[in-house]
């Protein structure tokens, strides 16, 4: 029986780990400012597959977690897992969406666009035979308010509740923050549609996945699969690649 395998996700915001255990995935989220003890289960891991966009100091705290393994962190590459890196320079790549594109690749064979709803937004188009087309980036729902917050003498950090026409300050900068996110997945599907042959599905993962979910699925009904923790998902099918290659 293989030995259990740990995989890490340390976001800019929080940890996220799974532990990979005969096929089976267990996920866990945890903060870093509560990583004075791991957060996982204390088991006999054969091998740890991280994937760091948080920096150097949080992967050296989490490499004292673990004194007795080394933590092999994911690197972009031009392919795996059947997944073609479309990017100029593959290797320049965020590795948090490399993992996401190999884990939509894990669920669907169609063409997908692939939204990574966090810090930032993320939007990444993935063709019918796995080949990463491009995607953008753009500020999350948060660093959105903050940028108004910090840019503007008067507008501050003001609540509002979802509405068609917002009437006050604060809805009018939580629906603008909503609608611009919405607005960029839209405007990738429509490109992604125009090359793919087919209207393309949706896959939507992420700390905001919730908040943008409704209001694209009223658009793209029927298209729209809300996935959680869809790196881990990735780093997931790695591993078992790797398991596989090592069986070899």
């Amino acid at each position: 029986m293989s030995a259990p395998i740990l995989l890490l996700d340390a976001g800019n915001t929080r940890l996220k780990w799974a532990v990979l255990e005969q096929g089976t995935r267990h996920d866990g989220i945890a903060d870093y400012a509560s990583l004075s003890v791991p957060p996982w289960p204390d088991l006999p891991f054969g091998r740890v597959l991280g994937c760091n966009v948080a920096g150097p100091e949080r992967a050296a705290v989490l490499a004292a977690l673990l004194p007795d393994l080394a933590i092999e962190w994911l690197r972009s590459s031009a392919k795996a897992a059947g997944v073609e890196n479309g990017y100029r320079e593959p290797e320049r790549l965020g590795t948090d969406r490399w993992a996401a594109l190999i884990g939509a690749r894990a669920i669907t064979h169609e063409p997908t666009l692939v939204a990574m709803a966090g810090t930032a937004l993320t939007v990444d188009a993935l063709d019918g035979n796995g080949r990463f087309l491009g995607g953008v980036i753009v500020p999350g729902y948060r660093l959105m308010r903050e940028s108004l917050a910090r840019g503007t003498a008067d507008l501050g950090h003001p609540d509002g509740e979802r509405t068609a026409f917002p009437r006050s300050t604060g809805e009018a900068i939580v629906n603008g923050a909503e609608v611009a996110l919405v607005g960029a997945v839209l405007v990738m599907h429509d490109r992604l549609t125009a090359v793919a042959g087919g209207t393309p599905g949706l896959l939507l993962s992420g700390g905001d996945a919730p908040r943008l979910l409704t209001l694209l699925s009223s658009v793209l009904a029927g298209k729209v699969r809300h996935v959680d923790n869809l790196v881990l998902a990735g780093l997931a099918r790695l591993a078992v690649e790797i398991s596989e290659d090592t069986a070899r």
